[in-house]
């Protein structure tokens, strides 16, 4: 696993969250507080935790302490949950840039919210958030079909091809 194909897929993530909240911002409050389907919780609440997991993540890969869990109180509206990925974004571009082959290679150790010890290479660590993200995207896309607001197709190789 090298650092380009990991840097590749959080752009991805960044391209995807775009397509998803734009779609979300067409609903009303009500809309973006209900829980549609069986995922996660409320389209809100799903980009909440999403927003949480990567910054617990990034943290786990840096072996920095955890913050805490993003909350409603720090993060009210879909704007302010975007915008608070900003600059973890901007963060984490550059960490996985400046990552070698050893770096990718050295384990992290962490512990689960329910209190469970865990090791696994950093590269792991790093595609555990990615795909993590990617199964809660799609639960807010089918929350955001539900709702009549599609956001269409979020295949990589679609971001491959128009993002650049």
């Amino acid at each position: 696993m090298n650092s380009e194909i990991l840097g590749s897929m959080y752009e991805y993530g960044v391209w995807a969250n775009e397509r998803l909240f734009a779609q979300a911002a067409t609903l009303t409050d009500e809309q973006r507080g209900r829980r549609w389907s069986q995922g996660y919780d409320s389209i809100h609440q799903t980009f909440l935790h999403l927003l949480g997991a990567d910054r617990r993540w990034s943290a786990r890969w840096k072996e920095e302490t955890l913050p805490p869990m993003a909350t409603l109180q720090e993060f009210p509206t879909l704007d302010a949950i975007r915008e608070g990925w900003g600059p973890l974004v901007a963060e984490r571009r550059r960490y996985l840039a400046g990552l070698t082959e050893e770096g990718l290679r050295h384990v992290i150790k962490g512990r689960t919210l329910d209190g469970q010890t865990f090791e696994l290479a950093r590269w792991q660590g790093i595609l555990q958030c990615a795909n993590h993200a990617t199964q809660h995207r799609s639960e807010i896309a089918a929350m955001l079909t539900d709702a009549g607001h599609s956001p269409g197709d979020l295949d990589y190789a679609l971001f491959c091809r128009t993002a650049r």
